[in-house]
């Protein structure tokens, strides 16, 4: 694989999740539903803050693609930073990227910013790759015998964990704690790497008669393209008429659901229209 696939590859799932992670809504009730209620505790959520800002290291780049919210944990300023995991398989070096990843971020508040005190700073791993995750989230873990050694070692061993979130290994009633909204997002990660296309588009229609349930039709209409744009760029053999067909089999219950894909094909057809438009215009000066 060369660079130019390589990198199509990988930013193919970073644009779906900056769509998806970057929604405060959905973010927030990732956060309530995977941090502990002691730590949620003193976390003000309703603090959270998108930072422009992320990862200018291009090795780290190469592994994960971040999303960095601001946040009020123990009403002092902290971070929550979200990390897609690049590779579809797992690595066992993991750990040692993730803090490289924190340390990094610490060493510009001091050297940029001038700062004597240090955020607390929560790395998030999100991985959805096809194999099963076995490896530890914390550095101690990994040292035999770390638990019976003597203070002295214990305090100069550096505290490496991270939290990890494996989309992949989710069972439906994984999904059940989310919103229907943020639960069909995650299933597009989830079935990222499905080869079989008959049950991606099923999932996906499924998934979306759910959040009719909660959401209006505009906020449909707007997560469904994402949701649809990522399953035409994780599978590139798919069809529109594919798609339409999965539909007719749900014997009549996809009546909103084709009504929604007509509204996503209409404004697709409108930008269209838009960019030929503006086209014809610096064309003509």
């Amino acid at each position: 694989m060369n660079n130019t696939e390589k990198h199509l590859k990988t930013n193919k799932h970073d644009l779906t999740f900056k769509e998806v992670f970057s929604q405060k809504r959905i973010a927030e009730d990732f956060l309530k539903n995977n941090i502990p209620k002691e730590a949620l505790a003193i976390i003000n959520l309703e603090s959270l803050e998108l930072q422009k800002a992320s990862s200018t290291n291009k090795e780290l780049k190469e592994i994960f693609f971040d999303l960095i919210y601001k946040v009020q944990i123990n009403n002092q300023e902290g971070y929550i930073s979200f990390l897609l995991e690049h590779k579809s398989y797992k690595d066992k070096l993991t750990i040692f990227q993730v803090h490289k990843y924190i340390l990094e971020f610490w060493t510009n508040i001091v050297k940029k910013e001038g700062k004597k005190e240090l955020p607390i700073i929560i790395p998030i791993v999100i991985y959805h790759g096809q194999e099963k995750w076995n490896l530890k989230t914390d550095l101690r873990e990994m040292i035999p015998g770390f638990h019976d050694l003597p203070e002295y070692f214990k305090e100069r061993v550096p505290v490496f964990k991270h939290e990890l979130i494996n989309i992949k290994e989710y069972e439906e009633n994984d999904f059940e704690k989310y919103t229907k909204l943020t639960a069909m997002m995650l299933k597009a990660f989830k079935y990222a790497f499905e080869e079989n296309l008959e049950v991606v588009l099923r999932v996906f229609l499924l998934a979306i008669k759910e959040a009719e349930k909660e959401e209006s039709l505009d906020t449909l209409i707007y997560y469904g393209e994402i949701y649809l744009k990522y399953i035409e760029l994780t599978n590139s053999q798919l069809k529109e008429e594919d798609i339409r067909e999965e539909i007719r089999k749900l014997d009549g219950k996809g009546d909103v659901t084709m009504g929604i894909l007509e509204q996503i094909e209409e404004r697709g057809i409108k930008k269209g229209i838009q960019k030929g438009i503006q086209k014809g215009i610096k064309e003509g000066k």
